[in-house]
């Protein structure tokens, strides 16, 4: 899956950028977020105004992997998940 079609995936179930995840920016709480960086895919987690633990991946889809499945995990637990 790339960025595109993962937003489209969690917006379908009520997910959207900012809530359980964030692409390239800071999010409403402490989240995952991605970025591409120089042509490299990059995640973080976004706490207290500021991006920590920048990770890069060989590839734009295991990046959307780890983002996508930690942000469902967090929007089930804050029962925003729709069906």
């Amino acid at each position: 899956m790339r960025l595109a079609e993962m937003k489209t995936y969690l917006a379908a179930h009520s997910v959207e950028d900012g809530t359980a995840y964030s692409h390239g920016g800071l999010g409403g709480g402490d989240i995952h977020g991605i970025e591409e960086i120089d042509g490299v895919w990059h995640t973080y987690y976004s706490e207290r105004g500021s991006k920590r633990g920048y990770r890069a991946w060989p590839s734009e889809e295991e990046a959307v992997a780890f983002v996508v499945k930690d942000a469902e995990r967090f929007a089930r637990a804050y029962k925003f998940w729709k069906e």
